[in-house]
């Protein structure tokens, strides 16, 4: 079983938004003596994320801590960090944090300090089993009025974009996704919208690397890359 790292979205504030950018990957056959250059899309697109400025606090042991044991873990490009899409990006996610319940786990423990875990309310499933490979898919909406384009999703750390609607019946509509499906969805499962997540890398070996100034706090931008490599193993098993 590999391990991942959480990333700890809310001990690093930044100073912008976090960014996930599509990375299609597509083949050309070269251009024809029309002009044209013909173009296809494979199914092997893929995430790229930014955090732009995290604000590293150097005079905060907290900090420190954190920063150096991720660098550990991660090894560069080798370890495997779940990169969250935690800022407010549609309708439905904004909806999902207001309506998100706070709930104990079964043996009705809490956090040491007493606080309750915060649940992901139940407003999107899959409606068909979405097979790897899948870039169509079926989704139920399981509250009136939700709007299922242009939103992120995840399920087990693998992240999704709807397009526009291709087809509506009821609750239940068809869309095209980003990227393809890294592993099999069973119909029926509750997709994740509130705090979406992301199976990443980090983009260079030398990605975490710091050099702190006068000032107690260091600006540092870190890129990310979609784990593929895992979702192939996956997979392969």
């Amino acid at each position: 079983m590999a391990n991942f790292v959480h990333w700890p979205f809310k001990l690093f504030a930044m100073r912008g938004k976090p960014a996930f950018h599509q990375r299609p990957f597509t083949r050309s056959g070269g251009t024809t003596l029309g002009g044209r250059d013909l173009v296809t899309q494979t199914d092997l697109g893929f995430w790229r994320a930014v955090f732009p400025n995290i604000m590293v606090k150097s005079n905060d042991m907290r900090h420190e801590e954190a920063w150096n044991a991720i660098q550990v873990a991660l090894q560069g490009r080798t370890g495997l960090v779940i990169v969250p899409a935690y800022y407010t990006g549609s309708r439905l996610q904004q909806l999902a944090k207001t309506q998100s319940a706070l709930a104990t786990h079964s043996d009705g423990s809490t956090f040491s300090d007493g606080t309750k875990y915060s649940s992901e309310p139940p407003l999107v499933q899959m409606e068909e089993d979405a097979q790897i490979g899948a870039t169509v898919v079926k989704l139920r909406a399981l509250r009136e009025g939700l709007s299922l384009t242009g939103i992120k999703y995840s399920y087990f750390h693998a992240l999704y974009q709807t397009g526009p609607v291709r087809s509506r019946d009821g609750d239940v509509v068809q869309v095209p996704i980003f990227p393809a499906t890294r592993a099999k969805i069973p119909a029926g499962s509750i997709l994740t919208v509130k705090e979406p997540t992301c199976l990443m890398h980090l983009a260079s070996d030398n990605e975490m690397d710091i050099v702190h100034g006068v000032s107690p706090i260091t600006p540092k931008t870190l890129n990310f890359v979609e784990a593929i490599d895992y979702w192939d193993k996956v997979a392969a098993e």
